[in-house]
């Protein structure tokens, strides 16, 4: 890891405020250039501890302890900083933050401080854990008598919070990221996106900027105070009801002081506060909990008001308003919910909508159980072995589809791209607003669009271009484009477009819950999402569902009952090792037999040169000494074979994450992936042949009556280890029966 220079620091805050005062110039009040002007006239001195205060976590500061070589005359600095109101002694708003703030060592001197003063001292164990004596000290100490303390008189806190803040929100977005982020990128900890940043203010106005600001302020402030009431209920009756009586009195005031929105950003901070304030006073009054809940205008809002209007009652007015919304959705995931809420409680229907399209859009395979974890994997397997082509692609291809159909607009668009390197969603897409900001271009692209073939050479002129960039929309694939082009071969040039344009409509809901495979039988695509015992669609699943059959697409529900299938393919593999630890040490020998139907089909054997000396006790363990394996293939050489010969097979050996783990290893060596379904044969012995003594390879063999020509040998013991798969197989039948 790289050292920093000696005023990095200083270095990167400047780098922070040139764009606070470039892009975001517009969006300063005059106490913002007040701070701006006040800092740049400091010594670089006094700057550099303005700085170093700013990168720590806490607001408090204990000057005495501060040590730092770039900065000369530390204690005559911060004194003069202190003078100009830079700093200032702890405030009594904060003393409960600065309590949390201490030491154990600082806490118990504090109460020693305390008590000293008092008539009556107050009790509580040294050995006490902090958490103990913070709650002590804060229910028994007023904050004044924390604040006059002699420990307090040894901290300042910051006096230029507000400004920073403010100026952290403007360049990240948010509360949650600090300046360190600056560190952690030139350390190369973090990756940027310098190169989509265009340098752009995230908001248009002044107003628009405090709006959101101010509200995203008080939204954090809120939830913590939230969680305090909740977490911290007194015990005593008449205090709990004080409590509460607290609580409901802090709802209020916060709905009826928060400062109206300006711009898109606020109005959405503004509903998630007035939301999150009319959740809590529901257990206090909930009439005006649905009071507030009916006039908040989001989405989530309406379906909490709904339901809770529903338990309460009111069905005409919960009918009247579902009908509303049926009518003017303000999205596509409301009208979903509200169709079927509708039907459910008001047409005396039992089933959902979730439920009819499992019903009558689906079907049902069953798949041996061995692929139980990896119930996709064992679809595909599945089709691959009816020679279907199949694919995991999920979401994965409809956000490269649009990723890359889309690049300039998402990135490159002058004002749409990302604000800064920091940044990792565009704010076009963050806020759904992408068709809204980009329409003309959109349009423009999409009507320009005439050929499947013109469609696709744009993605591939896209990709060739950027490939690698880091971006959010989509991962990159090796196999990108041919599976897009297989999509595109197979689909309607409509489709995609529509599909296209709906996705750059309401991204968030359509950028996800996409079916799980894609499926190319007959020359005709389809797509299904995988349901095992137990899984249900999620609402996401059923809206981009939805859309696809809307455009025509032929779109099923897979469903998946667990079975043992008698007829799959397994291969039981054992190797032999220099070692116990597939990342130190290689492969000497394989053994494999395929077996199919209960029937051995097929062997492969080879010893393997490991590149490097054999162990002497490995030596005598297995017989395979450096001669024996000087002539024979490198790994490399034989890998492809052993990825044929395993391939759509269940991978079986006895203790199998061994054997699994150095050939995946071995593989990844090469840089290549090797994944197969496993099957451990301890572990099914153990479940099916229960209280045997001994469940290792060789006593398992002898108490079997198998035939061994040569334990620790690879293909004698993966030939015994295929003969307890029959015996777990025979078991596995049996139970199946029952």
């Amino acid at each position: 890891m790289r050292d920093l220079p000696t005023y990095y620091y200083h270095t990167h805050f400047h780098e922070f405020l040139k764009f606070v005062t470039g892009p975001c110039a517009s969006l300063l009040d005059e106490e913002d250039q007040t701070f701006i002007q006040r800092f740049q006239a400091l010594s670089k001195d006094q700057q550099c501890l303005i700085i170093r205060f700013v990168n720590r976590k806490s607001i408090f500061i204990k000057p005495s302890t501060y040590v730092y070589d770039e900065i000369d005359n530390i204690d005559d600095n911060f004194y003069q900083l202190f003078q100009d109101k830079w700093f200032r002694p702890i405030q009594r708003k904060h003393a409960a933050e600065f309590v949390e703030h201490l030491t154990k060592a600082d806490i118990l001197s504090l109460l020693e401080e305390i008590n000293v003063l008092l008539e009556e001292a107050i009790e509580y164990k040294k050995s006490a854990p902090k958490s103990t004596l913070v709650d002590v000290l804060l229910s028994e100490v007023s904050a004044e008598q924390i604040c006059d303390s002699s420990i307090a008189s040894d901290y300042w806190e910051g006096n230029f919070e507000r400004p920073i803040h403010y100026f952290l929100y403007l360049y990240f977005g948010n509360f949650h990221a600090k300046l360190n982020q600056f560190s952690m990128r030139d350390l190369g900890v973090m990756r940027t996106r310098k190169e989509q940043a265009q340098v752009l203010a995230r908001f248009d106005s002044i107003d628009s900027a405090k709006s959101a600001f101010n509200l995203h302020f008080q939204l954090n402030d809120v939830r913590i105070a939230l969680a305090n009431f909740k977490h911290s209920p007194p015990n005593d009756q008449v205090q709990g009801q004080k409590h509460q009586d607290e609580h409901k009195a802090y709802i209020l005031e916060q709905l009826s002081t928060m400062c109206s929105p300006m711009g898109d950003k606020a109005t959405e901070l503004h509903q998630r506060l007035q939301l999150l304030l009319a959740n809590d006073l529901l257990s206090f009054d909930a009439t005006h909990a649905l009071d507030v809940l009916e006039n908040i205008g989001s989405s989530a809002a309406s379906e909490k008001w709904i339901r809770e209007a529903y338990k309460q009652g009111h069905t005409e007015a919960v009918e009247a308003r579902l009908e509303s919304i049926i009518q003017a959705p303000l999205c596509e995931d409301l009208l979903a919910f509200a169709e079927d809420f509708l039907a459910r409680k008001y047409h005396k229907k039992r089933t959902s909508v979730l439920t009819d399209m499992l019903r009558d859009n689906s079907q049902t395979i069953a798949i041996d159980e061995i692929h139980k974890g990896a119930v996709e994997r064992g679809v595909v397997a599945y089709y691959e072995q009816r020679d279907i082509l199949a694919l995991r692609t999920e979401n994965e291809i409809w956000r490269a589809l649009f990723g890359l159909y889309f690049w300039y607009e998402i990135y490159e668009l002058d004002g749409l791209g990302l604000s800064n390197e920091f940044d990792h969603v565009p704010t076009s897409l963050k806020s759904n607003q992408f068709y809204d900001l980009a329409k003309e271009h959109i349009e423009t692209r999409i009507n320009n669009t005439h050929t499947k073939a013109s469609l696709f050479q744009q993605l591939s002129f896209v990709a060739t271009k950027h490939y690698g960039e880091g971006n959010i929309v989509f991962r990159w694939r090796k196999n990108i484009l041919e599976r897009l082009n297989l999509l595109i071969k197979h689909s309607e040039l409509s489709q995609l477009l529509s599909l296209l344009r709906c996705m750059t409509q309401d991204w968030q809901n359509l950028s996800d819950g996409f079916p799980d495979l894609m499926l190319i039988e007959n020359d005709k695509l389809r797509f299904e999402e995988v349901k095992s015992e137990g899984d249900q669609l999620r609402r996401n699943q059923l809206l981009s569902i939805q859309k696809l059959q809307a455009l025509n697409f032929d779109v099923r529900i897979t469903n998946v009952v667990w079975t043992f299938d008698p007829m799959q393919t397994y291969v039981v593999v054992d190797i032999e090792t220099t070692g116990g630890r597939a990342q130190h040490h290689r492969i000497t020998e394989v053994g494999m037999v395929k077996v199919s139907g209960g029937e051995v089909i097929a062997e492969w054997q080879s010893l393997i040169n490991p590149q490097r000396r054999i162990p002497a006790n490995i030596t005598s363990l297995t017989g395979i000494d450096n001669e024996l394996v000087a002539n024979a293939p490198l790994f490399a050489e034989v890998a492809d074979d052993i990825d044929e010969f395993t391939k759509d097979c269940v991978f079986v050996a006895h203790n199998v994450n061994f054997d699994y783990g150095f050939i995946k290893a071995e593989f990844e060596r090469l840089e290549r992936r090797f994944r197969r379904p496993k099957l451990c044969t301890v572990r099914e012995m153990r479940k099916y042949y229960k209280g045997l003594p001994s469940y290792s390879l060789a006593n398992l063999t002898k108490h079997f009556e198998i035939d061994m020509q040569r334990h620790h040998r690879a293909m004698s013991d993966a030939v015994a280890a295929s003969e307890l798969l029959s015996l777990i197989n025979e078991k596995r039948v049996g139970y199946q029966i029952d």
